[in-house]
């Protein structure tokens, strides 16, 4: 009796195996997916601005020892310049910019002679039949001046550090380096000839005298020209306010000097070449954050 049961249980056992294995073949375990991270955009243009200013020197850059009677000048004492920046941090940041620098024009203007030749032509008034006509050398009073011009722009890499925000207003110290074209222009003893005819009757013959002026050329008077390129620094400090999220506006203070720059200058007569460049001045800026 006790073997019977044995073999039935036996029996059953195996008739349960493949439904056993067949339940554990159906089982999926179950997946597990990691969470995606938040999605951050990107901010095109992050920490970049466009800049620009406008500046009058106080101090000018040009100096004349003195400007006698005759003396005339016109200088712009305005400088500006564009530029693009980076913001390293809320505290360092860069620019590149080109700039247009202060320029002057001046002269002095007096009276001179001009060499040029008359020609002497002369009829008869009642047959109109000429005469004589002769050509001599001669010379005339005519205007003479003296002109020079003084121009440069330049190309500078600064760096200013912010001082942290008080009350909206945002104080800064900064300096830079970089390049300048400056050229000047020189015309010495340059003559303005013009010519002149003059007419006289006198007992039945006019006597037509015509001044006739030389190759134009030769009253251009000494030419002299001269343009380089030269290292440049900048120091300056200010104030700006941030009007909105993206638009800055500032006030600041900046010196400018090219040590081997040259000029000319007007020094008692004498239209003189000067070496050294350097003036102050007081700057309007704009500023605007691309983000």
């Amino acid at each position: 009796m006790v073997l019977k049961s044995r073999i039935a249980l036996a029996l059953a056992a195996i008739m349960l195996m493949p439904v056993t294995q067949a339940s554990s073949a159906d089982y999926d375990p179950p997946i597990y997916v990691d969470q995606a991270p938040d999605y951050v955009p990107v901010e095109v243009g992050s920490g970049w601005y466009l800049r620009g200013d406008i500046g009058y020197a106080f101090s000018h850059p040009f100096d004349h020892e003195e400007t006698p009677a005759g003396f005339t000048s016109k200088s712009s004492l305005f400088d500006g310049s564009v530029g693009m920046g980076y913001h390293f941090n809320d505290y360092l940041r860069g620019e590149l910019n080109f700039g247009i620098l202060p320029t002057n024009r001046f002269g002095d203007n007096f009276i001179t002679t001009c060499d040029g030749s008359i020609t002497t032509t002369v009829t008869n008034v009642a047959t109109g039949t000429l005469v004589s006509q002769t050509n001599a050398p001669a010379s005339a009073p005519c205007n003479g001046s003296n002109i020079a011009n003084n121009k440069a722009y330049s190309l500078m890499a600064n760096g200013y550090i912010d001082l942290g925000t008080y009350v909206g207003l945002t104080p800064y110290i900064g300096g830079g380096l970089g390049v300048v074209y400056s050229k000047y222009n020189r015309a010495i003893g340059q003559r303005d000839c013009a010519e002149t005819t003059t007419t006289n009757t006198a007992g039945g013959f006019q006597t037509v005298d015509q001044f006739n002026c030389d190759d134009p050329a030769g009253y251009a008077g000494a030419v002299a020209s001269k343009g380089s390129y030269d290292l440049a620094y900048a120091l300056a400090a200010g104030v700006s306010y941030q009007v909105t999220k993206n638009v800055s506006v500032d006030l600041g203070y900046e010196y400018f000097a090219i040590p081997d720059a040259e000029y000319v200058a007007y020094d008692g007569g004498a239209f003189n070449i000067h070496k050294g460049v350097d003036y102050q001045s007081v700057k309007v800026g704009l500023r605007y954050d691309l983000w």
